[in-house]
């Protein structure tokens, strides 16, 4: 039996192919959905047939769809259709106002989440507090998120739902904000934010499945067309494999299963590994540090005008046993690691897994304050890289609010990376 085959002939483009020893074609054959041939015209003519489609192009370019290396794709979709964006807000008082609008819709007792706020461009310059969130709504229960999804704020309701109290104390890796008298300010850092999530209504997989929808329309219209999703618990790992599995996807998957929870002692069972056309389950993601422009990723020097240096999360034992196991289930490593202290925690327990597998072409997510002796380090071992240029330009401010000028004039070193054969 002869299995007929979609074809479509693509003519009289610009093809930047990205190929250094073809770099322009004119065509493009695609059988079944994938490319069998560039080239010129002429040449393609015998891979076609009567039944073949043909398109011209009317001399419009054509490249390869973009690469996202680093991004929680669900959490596009959720802002847009399931959380207050807080993005762009410039005062407490427009925090309040979207705010109230969501509670003034909803029944009272209801969840209402946000995200997107940065305090350094609110013109108060301060975090949102527990009274300002009190402010919207007692009928409420209010979680709010900053830019960098490390530090959250929640009012009275939240904190009556949760338990926490002044005497409550912070789970390894996490901080639970009190003033100087000892009293709890709202805000919660890193892996304490489990201590409030675990109280949200966890969306069901209908809703994770709406919310990757978003995101992946989102995506192809920026002409996006392959992503990491660096961080999936269970259940959003599971609604990963329905999207994969019932909805003909149209980018690629690379989805990074999480083995530690925010506020919680024991890990996830480890996975198999799994490989389809369009998605990839290879890679287990660890956070190691929190954010940088939020000044909580670890560095061994203070930040700015305190006595801070971050929040390290994880505990070198721990790590090493867990990213063991996973490489023996035959998993890569990405890790968060952001300051120079985690980097080093990362890389020492990197070193210990070469030393054992090899290459796996483990991943450090961000690194963004490496020293110069870390880098050296990288470079032996060709560790990945996975920084992401936008923050210099979307948290900037905060960076030059947080750092000293030794810090700052080694941000994201993506050219030194490059320069020292490190794959970025």
């Amino acid at each position: 039996m002869i299995t007929k085959v979609d074809s479509t002939l693509y003519y009289n483009a610009r093809i930047l192919t990205q190929n250094p020893h073809q770099p322009l074609a004119t065509a493009m054959l695609v059988e079944d959905g994938k490319i069998r041939a560039v080239g010129e015209l002429e040449k393609m003519k015998t891979w076609v047939n009567k039944s073949t489609r043909r398109i011209d192009l009317c001399k419009k370019t054509v490249i390869p769809g973009f690469n996202d290396a680093h991004i929680h794709l669900w959490k596009v979709g959720q802002l847009a259709s399931f959380m207050i964006d807080l993005r762009g807000v410039t005062s407490i008082a427009e925090l309040q106002s979207r705010v109230r609008l969501s509670a003034d819709k909803i029944p009272a007792g209801s969840w209402i989440t946000g995200r997107g706020f940065n305090e350094q461009l609110l013109e108060e310059k301060r975090m949102p507090s527990l009274a300002d969130l009190n402010a919207i709504s007692h009928q409420h229960p209010i979680y709010l998120i900053r830019t960098c999804a490390h530090i959250a704020v929640v009012n009275s309701h939240a904190l009556n739902l949760t338990g926490v109290n002044n005497s409550t104390p912070a789970p390894h890796g996490g901080v639970i904000g009190k003033d100087d008298g000892g009293n709890l300010t709202g805000v919660f850092y890193e892996t304490a934010l489990g201590l409030v999530t675990r109280y949200i209504p966890s969306p069901s997989q209908d809703d994770y499945l709406h919310m990757i929808g978003l995101g992946v329309d989102k995506m192809l219209s920026y002409g996006i067309t392959s992503i990491t999703d660096p961080a999936a618990h269970p259940e959003l790992l599971e609604a990963y494999r329905n999207y994969a599995s019932t909805h003909n996807p149209s980018i690629r998957l690379n989805v990074m299963p999480i083995l530690l929870p925010d506020g919680g002692d024991q890990p996830y069972a480890i996975p198999a590994v799994y490989q389809s056309d369009f998605l990839s389950i290879d890679t287990v993601k660890f956070f190691s540090d929190g954010g940088l422009s939020g000044k909580t990723a670890a560095i061994s020097r203070p930040y700015k005008n305190s006595s801070d240096h971050g929040v390290l999360r994880l505990e070198s034992s721990q790590f090493y046993d867990l990213t063991r196991r996973a490489q023996h289930k035959g998993f890569r490593v990405a890790t968060h690691a952001i300051g120079d202290q985690a980097i080093q925690l990362v890389l020492d327990v990197y070193k210990k897994l070469y030393a054992e597998f090899g290459d796996r072409r483990n991943r450090l997510e961000h690194f963004a304050l490496p020293t110069v002796e870390q880098v050296e380090e990288m470079a032996g071992y060709r560790f990945v890289a996975v920084p992401q240029p936008i923050f210099l330009y979307e948290l900037g401010e905060n960076f030059i609010g947080a750092l000293d000028e030794e810090y700052l004039s080694f941000c994201y070193p993506i050219g030194t990376l490059l320069k020292k054969g490190i794959p970025v």
